[in-house]
């Protein structure tokens, strides 16, 4: 775990001195805050820290082997582009291959992609920069990519575009989604959002969203099948527990929290804009892990949803009250960085950092 607190040490100290340097030094165009030169730099050093701790790993994450071999990837590369099946990794792995056989950078390719599309959104709309950046960590959105580099890389090429949907954009986002989905199929799932997130906070629409929520949750075997059908395979109940392992009761509570608290701080206002769409998106993410919590192989499509979390708790989180909105803000990071210790040092495939 040495490893990691020295990742955010330093994560923290480049945050910090960012959010000092951009004093007084910030403008707002559209909702996008554009910084000064050394704002960008201290920025880029967090992307940089997170992706050489993410890519030089070693034996860091469940299927770790099935990306450093990155000559599977790149022999099957010719098929998936005719076939359209996940051609992205199949592409990249070809392309590192021509300048070295080792995995390492492979693994390096695929973070710096994953990361800096899953940050650079959060720093253009938030100047939160410890608070969104601590968030992005401690919600499992940067160790979980070890897990999952396929998933969560086209999770952040989907978050990437997300404004798309704010801004009623459909070909445009419909274009993000297609490149998410040749990286990981499940991304098709994505363009649900679009016809969600924008609609009106209102009590029918949350009960709207539960009663969907509880419809997939009671159909799982459908659901099987329709994933069977999207990855080509005939998938049954029976096939493996994983796919019928219920998702810890923890996880699910950290997705709902945020949602909850949210609904309740907006209740007695009219929300509109981005409020209106960073709430449906912090909702959307919560019924999607209740939905999902039976199967937590089906829970792996809550990675879409949660890339959302960070920013969406950065924006909503403007009080009156500066005093009692920082109170709140290091409460919420706390809690977040209990969860993460707990699922980092319970994980033995994660608590013993190697370099590669």
């Amino acid at each position: 775990m040495t490893t990691y607190y020295w990742m955010l040490l330093i994560v923290s100290f480049a945050a910090t001195l960012a959010t000092a340097l951009n004093i007084n030094h910030q403008r707002v165009c559209s909702g996008r805050v554009r910084y000064s030169f050394p704002v960008k730099i201290c920025l880029f050093a967090i992307i940089v820290t997170l992706v050489i701790v993410s890519g030089f790993r070693y034996a860091v994450g469940t299927d770790f082997f099935n990306y450093y071999k990155m000559e599977g990837y790149s022999k099957k590369l010719d098929e998936s582009l005719k076939t359209l099946d996940e051609p992205v990794l199949p592409l990249l792995a070809a392309i590192v291959s021509i300048f070295t056989d080792n995995g390492s950078y492979f693994l390096l390719v695929c973070a710096a992609l994953t990361i800096t599309l899953s940050l650079v959104p959060c720093y253009k709309y938030t100047n939160n920069f410890v608070f969104v950046t601590l968030l992005y960590i401690f919600a499992g959105l940067w160790h979980g990519s070890f897990n999952g580099v396929r998933q969560f890389l086209a999770a952040a090429v989907v978050f990437s575009g997300h404004r798309l949907i704010l801004q009623k954009k459909f070909w445009k986002y419909l274009l993000v989604v297609f490149i998410a989905f040749c990286v990981h199929r499940s991304a098709i799932v994505m363009l649900i959002p679009y016809f969600i997130l924008n609609n009106r906070v209102s009590v029918k629409n949350l009960i709207l969203l539960a009663i969907g929520t509880l419809i997939v949750a009671w159909n799982y075997e459908d659901i099987f099948r329709i994933a069977g059908l999207l990855k080509d395979s005939d998938m049954q109940m029976t096939d493996a527990a994983y796919y019928t392992t219920s998702v810890s009761i923890f996880r699910v509570l950290v997705a709902c929290a945020p949602a909850i608290f949210f609904v309740i701080l907006y209740l007695t206002e009219e929300t509109k804009g981005e409020e209106r769409f960073y709430i449906n998106a912090l909702v959307m993410n919560a019924a999607a892990m209740v939905a999902m919590s039976n199967s937590a192989y089906l829970a792996r499509l809550a990675i879409y949803t949660n890339m959302f979390s960070p920013l969406a708790i950065a924006r909503l989180l403007r009080l009156k009250n500066k005093q009692l909105e920082t109170i709140i803000k290091v409460v919420i990071i706390a809690l977040f960085a209990v969860y993460w210790y707990i699922e980092v040092s319970g994980s033995s495939s994660l608590n013993h950092f190697q370099w590669a």
